[in-house]
């Protein structure tokens, strides 16, 4: 089984439908037993359609959006690091 470190990594392509069968497998398996990787997965989710309802009015510049992206996946990394 993946651990959380992986989980957070696939987050993103997980959430856009963009991974092969085996990887969505194996981050499912993770999400029935890890409350927090749930959670991190449902703020995503919702960071997510609150950027897509902002570009539905304006778009989002594309060096905001990759520096948000960037943050969320350090602050990510940082959570990880103190468990």
């Amino acid at each position: 089984m993946i651990d959380c470190r992986e989980a957070v990594r696939r987050m993103w392509a997980y959430i856009e439908h963009e991974l092969e069968a085996k990887p969505v497998a194996e981050f499912e398996a993770h999400l029935d037993t890890c409350q927090r990787c749930c959670g991190e997965l449902e703020f995503s989710r919702h960071v997510r359609e609150m950027v897509a309802e902002r570009e539905d009015t304006t778009p989002m510049p594309s060096d905001l959006r990759s520096r948000i992206e960037a943050m969320l996946a350090g602050a990510n990394d940082a959570k990880e690091g103190s468990a």
